[in-house]
Formats: structure tokens, sequence, C-alpha cells
């Protein structure tokens, strides 16, 4: 009888971790000389927690590229761990573009597996503000304009997948007589543990099923 019931309760616990949600949220900031982008991962009823920040974004020319520093932490332990800075210029951008293509050659329908990942990611906030100013009344408005439909595109592009549980907040507002461009955002989303662990499990039997892609993948994953 006690095994019935020991059984009984991981079943109980097996369906729990299923149904249970991991959560991000997105955050992002640019004013003036400070720059930050923020993600929080909870999963497990608040028992794994991650956070990943990028204080420092610097854009230094378009030969140096982009110099950035990140910084990790494990709220659950305390943790922390600083990055060294580094540049994002194009030679890695190229090498980046490289390795997704490596990638996506050596998984079977790869597009089709992501799409539908996202479809499984829900939306539930969305807020994203823009403040825009280049000195000139006219000229503003134009960028104004630019910025607006720039928004609109991207997030309509992106909510084709996503499920969009709350009616996103967006706004740009212009500031005349000003040279100016401030915009602060927040995205909060899960998905079901299920949903994520399914997932993984797809992506391993795609890319075995491409001769050499498990090996290709390890190539990649391990370089990088």
């Amino acid at each position: 009888m006690i095994w019935a019931w020991i059984a009984g309760a991981v079943a109980v616990l097996i369906f729990a971790v299923a149904q249970s949600k991991v959560k991000i949220c997105l955050s992002f900031v640019h004013m003036e000389q400070n720059d930050e982008i923020r993600i929080d991962l909870r999963s497990l009823f608040g028992l794994i927690r991650y956070r990943y920040i990028v204080p420092l974004l610097r854009f230094q020319g378009w030969l140096e590229g982009l110099e950035l520093k990140s910084e990790k932490t494990n709220p659950n332990k305390g943790q922390y761990q600083g990055e060294p800075k580094r540049k994002i210029d194009f030679d890695k951008i190229k090498e980046a573009i490289d390795n997704y293509r490596v990638l996506l050659h050596n998984c079977f329908k790869f597009n089709q597996w992501f799409r539908r990942l996202l479809s499984r990611f829900h939306c539930t906030e969305l807020n994203w503000k823009t403040s825009a100013g280049i000195g000139d009344a006219a000229e503003t408005a134009v960028v104004v304009g630019t910025i607006w439909g720039l928004k609109t595109s991207l997030l309509g592009y992106i909510f084709r997948t996503i499920r969009l549980e709350a009616k996103p907040e967006l706004q740009v507002m212009p500031v005349f007589n000003q040279n100016v461009f401030i915009t602060e955002g927040i995205c909060r989303l899960h998905i079901r543990f299920w949903h994520l662990a399914a997932a993984g499990i797809q992506l391993l039997f795609r890319i075995l099923k491409v001769k050499g892609g498990l090996r290709a993948w390890k190539k990649v994953l391990l370089r990088t």
C-alpha cells in the first residue's frame, strides 16, 4: 500500500513540475550614457532563478564595433560572476552568422522547430517607451514616425508566433529643439516546463536525423 502512495506522490510531483512555468522578464534602458539590458529567469515555482545583466553597452565606431560588459548572478546562492569587457565587431558578427549557418545545416528543419517553440510562449506584459528629437521640429516628426513604423513592424512580426495575452503599451514621444534619444521597455514571457523539455528532445532528434549533426553542434557550441 505504501508503494502505491509513493508512486502517486511521485506522479503528482512530476505533473506539477511539468505544468510549472518558466518565466522570463526582459528589460532594457538607453538614456544618454546609461545603458542596461537585464534578463531574469525563474522556474520550478521560484526554486531556480537566474539573472543576466549587461550594464555597459557602447558603440565605439564602425571599425571598433560594440563594447559590452556582462554580469551573471544566481539569486538562490548569492553568487555573482562578472565578465571582462568584450567587443562585438564585424569579425565576431561574421563568425556568429557562420556558426548559425552550420547549426541550421546540421538540423532537420530547424526553422520549423524554432517557430513551433516560439508559439508555446505567452507574453503577459509589453511596455516600450521612446523619446526622440534631433533639434529640428520637422525632422523630429519624421524620425518619430519612422520609429513608430519600426516598432509596429517588429512587434507585428514577432507576435505572429508568440501569443500576446496583454495589450502592448507603446509610446513614441517627440522632443522638439533637442538632440536626444531615450528608450526603455519591459517584456514578460512564460512557457510551460514540459513544452520546453519536449522542444529540447525534439531538437535532439532533429539533429541526430542529419548525418554528423551532433558532432557539428558540439563543435560549434563548445567553441562559442
